[in-house]
């Protein structure tokens, strides 16, 4: 299976101001493509909050947000790189809060796809040179070829 991040589906420095807001904003856009089901922003908020899913990686942090598959119609990724960094709950201890600037969401319709999904995006987020390039990219074709 082939993980496809589509050019449509790259939001470049979105302006939030929260997490949640930027959880809301990359849900409403998916449910407007017809590429998740219209409970995914609930399901993918109430995991955020049980599972956080922000990553300290170094100079930039990213941030990994999914829900369960029966959520979702496709599986792909959504990449949204932040105007500037918004608090999020830390994974390896979720009372810590880090400044996020990348979020890199993955959607799948099958329970097999998520594991190679997030192999896929942590070994691009291993490489802090790939993600402040992320962070700093100024088109959707950019974002691809440095996930690919």
């Amino acid at each position: 299976m082939v993980l496809n991040l589509f050019p449509e589906d790259i939001l470049l420095n979105i302006d939030a101001e929260s997490c949640q807001e930027v959880l809301h904003l990359v849900s409403t856009h998916l449910f407007g493509e017809g590429k998740v089901k219209q409970s995914y922003e609930e399901h993918l908020i109430d995991r955020e909050r049980e599972y956080p899913t922000g990553l300290a990686l170094g100079d930039i942090n990213v941030a990994i947000p999914h829900t369960d598959y029966q959520y979702a119609n496709t599986t792909q990724l959504l990449v949204a790189t932040l105007k500037k960094p918004v608090e999020w709950h830390n994974m390896e201890d979720s009372d810590e809060s880090i400044p996020v600037s990348v979020v890199v969401l993955s959607v799948f319709d099958k329970p097999e796809h998520q594991l190679e999904a997030l192999q896929k995006i942590m070994g691009v987020l291993q490489n802090q040179e790939l993600v402040a390039q992320i962070a700093d990219a100024d088109s959707a074709q950019q974002v691809i070829e440095l996930f690919n």
